[in-house]
């Protein structure tokens, strides 16, 4: 029907037709199913309230049936509107007004708005049917509704597709191979000296190990090990698989990064904030529990246990709701609060949400480890006269070491790479530095971005091996001062 209005348009109304675009030049030949189309707008088609529609079809668009809206643009105020860069739209549009050329300015749903006397306008058209010939045209609406359809040109898409040459896997595939042969012999020669020495009388021990040990091996040593590798490389989204050594670049660069030492620090005391709350509020809330007299114990239990056994991204996107400006918290407090737009109170949010998350973990592991204290140990301390507060200080905290130290260290460890919650709460942001860090960043979000936003593998992967060094360093002087593994034992 809108190829019929725009036949009646040009032969029976052309008296009435508006002012529209003329001087249409199409070039078909920019890349796969992308073309160039420029026109010029005529003397007083760019007033306030105009419309104008590039129209696609197989065929002539004067006999066309249906053709088809590729873009559409406004005349009207452009104040307030942003103007993407090129390549973030599906069209890349400049308009020519007062001599200067400029993109154009564009609504949230990315139609396109011109100001008035626009005198031109350049788009390179994508989405193009490949490899065959397509007439392009514009459609005026005028203030007045008048309409006029320019004449049509036509282009042919014909540059064809290139894809990337496929990732070759044969290194990767040697690379595991080489491991799982080697791994395949060390135990074989290891079987066969504890059978000429004596050492065992249990015959395919190593044979029974082997398979979780190829499977460590390959799943967990070998990504570290290659990982290292890629840290020591300029590989990115464009050269993965080709990429070239470049030495210790990588980690210059992350020691240079804007925000380092503000990440870093903030990753220190989400962790240390999270950590101590876990424990505290989990040994009290497991001492309550185990208190004698308590009834009611499993309901309040299993109530407890709800914030860990709900998939934490939707107690995450759930707290994220609470915290929006027109969430239940501002609701109920009658407040207009948006902390999570805020540096300070974003941090605030998601360190309470990660509190709010792990305490049931820590609560469960210690009422475990309370229950299964000598019962008879407690019995003489109160024959003894000792009291409530030095029994928990002399009797359940030293007994409790065993547990809470090596507890401590994994609380340490998870929270340290605790991606979920800071990803689904505020992705980071609000963002105090654009070129680095989000002011909710941690080290482990931030890599995410470097590696999958930005494309930069051997950065990313630089982080990931300062974060395990880091780890590292914690966890031996961790267990030298507290003695974990003597602990645990």
């Amino acid at each position: 029907m809108r190829a019929l209005w725009a036949l009646l348009g040009v032969i029976l109304l052309a008296g009435t037709a508006a002012a529209g675009a003329s001087n249409l030049v199409a070039d078909g030949s920019v890349g796969y199913r992308q073309a160039d189309l420029s026109w010029d707008l005529d003397s007083g088609a760019a007033v306030n309230g105009a419309v104008f529609e590039i129209w696609t079809s197989n065929e002539s668009l004067l006999n066309a049936s249906a053709p088809e809206v590729h873009s559409t643009f406004l005349i009207g105020s452009t104040e307030g509107l942003v103007q993407p860069e090129p390549g973030a739209w599906y069209d890349d549009c400049f308009r020519t007004a007062d001599g200067v050329e400029a993109p154009v300015h564009r609504l949230d749903n990315g139609t396109a708005v011109l100001p008035e006397g626009t005198t031109a306008v350049t788009c390179t058209l994508t989405g193009l049917a490949a490899e065959s010939e397509v007439h392009l045209a514009v459609w005026t609406i005028g203030p007045d509704g008048a309409t006029n359809l320019s004449e049509s040109v036509r282009v042919t898409t014909s540059i064809a597709d290139v894809l990337a040459a496929p990732l070759d896997t044969s290194p990767y595939l040697f690379a595991i191979g080489s491991i799982a042969l080697s791994l395949i012999a060390l135990l074989s020669v290891l079987a066969w000296r504890d059978r000429v020495d004596g050492r065992t009388s249990a015959r395919g021990a190593h044979l029974y190990v082997a398979p979780a040990l190829l499977a460590l091996t390959v799943l967990t040593f070998y990504p570290v090990i290659y990982g290292m590798w890629l840290s020591l490389t300029d590989a990115d989204q464009t050269r993965l698989g080709d990429q070239v050594f470049i030495g210790l670049a990588n980690f210059a660069e992350v020691f240079a990064t804007s925000g380092f030492l503000r990440v870093t620090a903030f990753t220190l005391v989400w962790t240390v904030v999270n950590v101590v709350a876990h424990i505290g509020f989990g040994l009290l809330l497991a001492l309550l529990l185990n208190a004698a007299n308590l009834r009611g114990r499993t309901a309040y239990r299993t109530v407890l246990l709800l914030p860990w056994a709900i998939p934490s991204y939707i107690s995450v996107l759930v707290w994220r709701g609470l915290f929006e400006p027109m969430g239940a918290i501002n609701d109920l407090l009658g407040t207009d609060l948006n902390l999570l737009s805020d540096a300070g109170g974003a941090r605030l949010a998601v360190i309470l949400v990660n509190v709010w998350l792990g305490i049931p973990f820590m609560m469960m592991s210690i009422s475990g480890a309370l229950q299964g204290l000598p019962k008879d140990m407690y019995e003489a301390a109160k024959v003894d006269g000792i009291g409530a507060y030095d029994r928990f200080r002399h009797l359940t905290l030293p007994n409790l070491r065993s547990a809470l130290v090596p507890l401590s260290l994994l609380g340490f460890i998870w929270t340290f790479n605790m991606f979920n919650v800071i990803y689904l709460m505020t992705d980071g942001g609000p963002n105090l530095d654009f070129d680095g860090p989000g002011s909710t960043d941690i080290l482990i979000t931030y890599v995410y971005d470097v590696a999958f936003r930005d494309g930069a593998y051997g950065v990313a992967a630089a982080w990931s091996v300062v974060i395990f060094l880091m780890l590292v360093a914690f966890s031996w002087t961790y267990m030298k001062r507290t003695n974990a593994t003597e602990a645990v034992a």
